[in-house]
């Protein structure tokens, strides 16, 4: 009967070295492949930002950073930068939204009753820019003017007399109020900008191609 013997004895030694060369390499193979996956998410989310919200600001979609991992930390961490996560941190977990910095001011300048923990919604005649807020340059503006007198001085708070609400109002020439802001109770929002899912599904589809194609080069370079 025909019979094949395999003799496996000169190959052992080549596949050991293989092995521990695989070994010695996978960690920094797999870091190099997590830092890589790591800026696909974030570019993902600058991406992702034009689709969840209208018109988002430069500032928004590039409010994302990378902290890379190595071979003895086998972690790579995603996150917004500290001004902008200020205010996605809302849109990502939902809750009450935190106020903006140019309402803390005006609610600290005003001059008569303001609800405690009020936020300011801009009134029909307020300028917008095209993400949908006060340009800067119309918050300074106001800012220049509250506490003043006679023709376009900002008053913050709830006017005397009548029903109109609490708020941001420039004097009119005659004297009549006209509101910038209304202020209104804080409220809670849901979640709007699925972070966690758009990095998740990058990095099930770009981390094993990466990690694989690390490997190689690593072990092509070993000595």
């Amino acid at each position: 009967m025909a019979s094949l013997s395999l003799d496996i004895q000169n190959e052992l030694p080549k596949a050991i070295r293989w092995t521990d060369a695989m070994t010695k390499q996978l960690p920094f193979a797999i870091s190099q492949a997590l830092n890589t996956t790591g800026f696909d998410i974030r570019t993902a989310l600058g991406g992702a930002t034009r689709q969840y919200f209208q018109q988002p600001t430069t500032f928004t979609q590039r409010a994302f950073l990378v902290r890379r991992g190595n071979k003895s930390n086998l972690e790579v961490t995603v996150f917004a930068k500290d001004k902008q996560s200020r205010y996605l941190r809302t849109q990502i977990r939902g809750g009450a939204r935190g106020q903006k910095g140019y309402e803390r001011r005006y609610l600290a300048e005003a001059s008569a009753s303001m609800p405690a923990g009020s936020l300011l919604v801009p009134s029909v005649g307020m300028r917008l820019n095209a993400a949908g807020n006060p340009s800067l340059a119309a918050l300074r503006r106001i800012s220049g003017q509250v506490a003043t007198t006679g023709r376009n001085s900002v008053f913050i708070g709830r006017p005397l007399g009548g029903n109109r609400p609490a708020g941001v109002y420039q004097r009119k020439p005659n004297g009549a109020l006209t509101p910038l802001f209304v202020a209104v109770p804080a409220a809670r929002y849901k979640p709007r900008f699925p972070m966690a899912d758009i990095g998740g599904k990058v990095a099930q589809r770009r981390f094993g191609g990466y990690l694989r194609s690390s490997l190689e080069r690593a072990l092509a370079t070993a000595k």
